[in-house]
């Protein structure tokens, strides 16, 4: 069914209308109607009707300002204008406008009214059938395109006489031309969230690319790369200054009429694409800079002007693992954030080679599972290392990869807290030991040990259990002090980072 608007400021004119034939028959509905055309102008943007009928006179706005509002939008709605005989100048101003009939208010009969419909439903339908086929081919002319470009980095660029066929039936040069590689990324607009929306605004702005290029004489395949849009163009003629001001202009027109900025990366002009897959991994490393740019900054940069730094990432590690370690057995929640924060500035600062940031921070996790993992190896609710490892290098920003890390590193925090003051990790460690017959020793530190005790009191402890051991001559108690000694020694490092081993008698052991 196509949907119909009448607008007329006479009540009984759109009763009229709307009564005096039945519209599915024909293949109408009767979607919204409105007295005026201001009225009629947001009837028209809530329900994008098929066809229009109003008429001229009007108060406020008249039909003379709706059909020109309307056109200005949508050249495809058909415009049937109701009018009198005394306003034939009116009429044929609509039409010049962009009306397509008029029909005489006094003659509206049933016969004449469907006669009319039937015409304009026609027109319809030819329209919708020509830019199906249109759509379609398109549609097939983009994905023959992916196709192509697909098959050419799958084979490392290895042109034979086929891959020359095929690249002519799209009309894209592989001989005596030069070619630039680039990627498209669109970023976000604040506060957008509505999928559907976002996609309608992509799906806009390739076509603003996709136009821009054509227009200048460029030839092109394309595909979906992760999150952009990856082109290999090709034209006779081209410089780094004229693809420059190509990408310039469409990012200007994102921002003016989408309010989306765009991540462009582009290299300079080459002569020659066969086998050479050198300069299209070189290119792909250096889309890597936007793994330190937000998903709301524009930005359109040359190849050439990217340089990442490496480093040793063990190296690295070992200056930061300690730190990490000891805020998150203190629980210091202010330190550890501080510390994440200068890491992150630090490769964002140094342009570090985006996987070995994360490697760096998949190998500062591994040291955190190392040291605290056995609190809640048998938690299945928690993280797997292998599942943090393959999320990290799944991540495309520098942003979202420290923030994952540092969620991580809080979620370890919580844990802790949680068994802190408890007796997990005392029955777990005394659990861990060999079974041994309990003493006068065993007896008189169970006790004792599952309070809630603060740090100078297991040192305290830990003192009077050496110099236990240290005085007594008999094996057994001494043995038995020992393995107590080791579980506070345990919850002590747990506490401070530290291990208690000063107090570790020696002739004992």
């Amino acid at each position: 069914m196509y949907k119909v608007m009448i607008v007329d400021d006479e009540v009984l004119v759109r009763i009229g209308l709307k009564t005096t034939i039945n519209w599915e028959d024909i293949g109408f509905t009767v979607a919204a109607e409105a007295s005026n055309g201001e009225q009629g102008f947001e009837q028209y943007k809530k329900h994008h009707p098929d066809v229009l009928i109003t008429d001229i006179k009007m108060p406020k706005r008249d039909g003379l300002w709706l059909i020109e509002e309307i056109r200005k939008e949508n050249q495809d709605i058909k415009i049937l204008v109701l009018t009198c005989y005394d306003e034939f100048s009116y009429a044929r101003k609509a039409l010049q406008l962009g009306a397509d009939d008029y029909i005489l208010k006094s003659e509206v009969e049933d016969e004449e009214l469907i006669s009319v419909m039937k015409k304009i439903k026609n027109k319809i339908d030819v329209l919708r059938r020509t830019k199906n086929s249109q759509l379609r081919m398109k549609s097939d002319r983009h994905d023959m395109k992916r196709s192509l470009l697909n098959d050419l980095i799958k084979s490392d660029f290895y042109v034979d006489e086929k891959i020359v066929e095929r690249c002519a039936e799209l009309d894209f040069t592989v001989d005596n031309t030069r070619f630039v590689w680039a990627s498209i990324g669109i970023g976000e607009q604040a506060g957008q969230n509505n999928p559907k929306v976002n996609k309608m605004k992509h799906n806009a702005v390739l076509n603003i690319v996709y136009d821009q290029l054509q227009e200048k004489g460029l030839e092109y395949l394309y595909n979906h790369l992760r999150d952009n849009y990856l082109f290999l163009i090709s034209a006779r003629e081209m410089t780094a200054y004229r693809i420059q001001k190509i990408f310039e202009l469409v990012s200007n027109a994102a921002r003016q009429y989408f309010d989306l900025p765009l991540q462009i990366i582009y290299t300079d002009p080459f002569d020659e694409l066969r086998e050479r897959p050198d300069i299209y991994n070189d290119f792909i490393e250096k889309t890597g800079i936007l793994f330190y740019s937000g998903p709301q900054h524009g930005l359109i940069q040359n190849t050439k002007e990217i340089n990442f730094k490496d480093v040793n990432v063990f190296i690295l590690k070992e200056q930061y693992s300690p730190s990490v370690i000891e805020y998150i057995g203190q629980g210091d929640f202010a330190s550890l954030k501080e510390l994440t924060y200068e890491i992150g500035h630090y490769f964002k600062d140094n342009k570090i080679k985006p996987m070995t940031v994360k490697i760096f921070y998949s190998t500062l996790a591994g040291d955190i599972f190392t040291s605290y993992g056995q609190l809640f190896e048998d938690n299945d609710d928690f993280l797997k290392y292998e599942d943090f490892h393959s999320g990290i290098v799944n991540l495309n920003r520098l942003e979202k990869v420290s923030k994952a890390f540092f969620d991580f590193a809080v979620k370890v925090m919580d844990e802790l807290r949680q068994v802190k003051n408890g007796e997990l990790i005392i029955n777990k460690a005394i659990k861990a030991l060999p079974p041994r017959r309990p003493g006068l020793g065993a007896q008189f530190f169970s006790v004792r040990i599952s309070r809630k005790i603060n740090t100078p009191v297991y040192i305290a402890l830990a003192a009077s259990i050496s110099a236990c051991i240290s005085s007594a001559r008999a094996w057994t108690f001494g043995n038995v002090a020992i393995r107590y000694f080791w579980v506070i020694s345990i919850v002590f490092w747990v506490r401070t980072g530290v291990w208690a081993t000063v107090f570790c008698p020696t002739g004992v052991w």
